[in-house]
């Protein structure tokens, strides 16, 4: 159940970082950034990765090409490698739109620095919107309606 609830947090961290990644990635070369994207897995996985960077304008560009499924980027704090599940999922979440109802894979191996369990769209702590911080993870995703704040009638099998 705590991966469950940790993967939740995962998608929720990104959505809130959204507004940070302009600040926090201009300041790294793309080699650095590409050394720690990377660590976001297990070298197994980094290694055949394609790596993933959200420009200042919002735009992402490819800084290298993979090819074992998996996408490495850094959002706002948060590195990560998905796979091609948690990247919809986490497209969805950031377009305000119900989430693919599929299980996706995520590492993220550097820890994140929090979200909020009951908000997907907050961008720090109050006092009731379930903040949590997870140390070193490895995600499985799946979409439901609990998980990603959306209202009845808005998610996956909602018809």
């Amino acid at each position: 159940m705590r991966s469950l609830t940790t993967g939740s947090t995962l998608v929720l961290s990104l959505v809130a970082a959204v507004p940070v990644v302009k600040a926090q990635q201009k300041q790294v070369s793309d080699a650095v950034y590409t050394a720690q994207s990377l660590s976001a897995a297990p070298a197994a996985v980094a290694k055949h990765a394609t790596i993933i960077r959200v420009d200042k304008d919002g735009s992402i560009r490819t800084l290298r090409s993979g090819n074992n499924g998996f996408t490495c980027m850094i959002m706002g704090t948060d590195k990560m490698c998905n796979d091609a599940n948690s990247m919809e999922f986490i497209h969805a979440m950031m377009k305000h739109v119900p989430p693919p109802a599929k299980v996706g894979i995520s590492y993220m191996l550097a820890g994140d620095q929090g979200a909020s369990n009951t908000d997907p769209y907050a961008t720090g702590k109050t006092v009731d919107n379930h903040w949590i911080v997870t140390g070193s993870a490895h995600h499985g995703l799946r979409a439901t309606q609990q998980g990603t704040g959306l209202h009845p009638g808005q998610g996956p099998g909602s018809d």
